[in-house]
């Protein structure tokens, strides 16, 4: 899937989050005002009031489902961020000569004196590894050309 497709169901998924947060506060500020005319009326506040029990639990009901929504949009959200972030290591560590081997399981780096293994299991992790690695110098260094030295007679 192209990377604009992406951005695209992503966003989507921020906008639609953001719209159930904003109901649910909607809502919630709808039940806080009718129980406090609920409270009014009982303590003997106020005399007469429309409020009925099922507008209670209607509202109460519609910020629960907007709860759910929210929560399962994030957590789709979430996997879409770790799948990105998988992608992004492997194509990382492979563009820098990594590779996933099976005897030791787990990525593995070669320089022309040592060899790495980085995390068995987790690509992001081994990429992060890999990444401190090359930060501190252990770069894929081409041998220097021997110069050539004059001869002497």
């Amino acid at each position: 899937m192209s990377t604009q497709k992406l951005r695209a169901i992503y966003k989507q998924l921020t906008d639609k989050i953001e719209i159930s947060r904003e109901k649910a506060l909607f809502e919630i500020k709808e039940l806080k005002t009718d129980l406090n005319e609920l409270q009014r009326h009982l303590s003997g506040r106020k005399k007469e009031t429309d409020i009925q029990p099922e507008d209670l639990m209607r509202s109460v009901y519609e910020i629960a489902q907007f709860l759910r929504d929210m929560r399962k949009r994030e957590e789709i959200l979430a996997e879409m961020e770790g799948v990105a972030a998988e992608t992004e290591a492997e194509e990382y560590l492979l563009s820098r000569g990594a590779r996933l081997l099976t005897r030791p399981s787990g990525w593995h780096f070669q320089t022309s004196k040592e060899r790495f293994l980085l995390h068995g299991s987790d690509t992001v992790k081994a990429a992060a590894e890999l990444r401190k690695l090359l930060a501190a110098g252990k770069r894929l260094k081409r041998p220097a050309k021997k110069k050539k030295q004059p001869e002497s007679r």
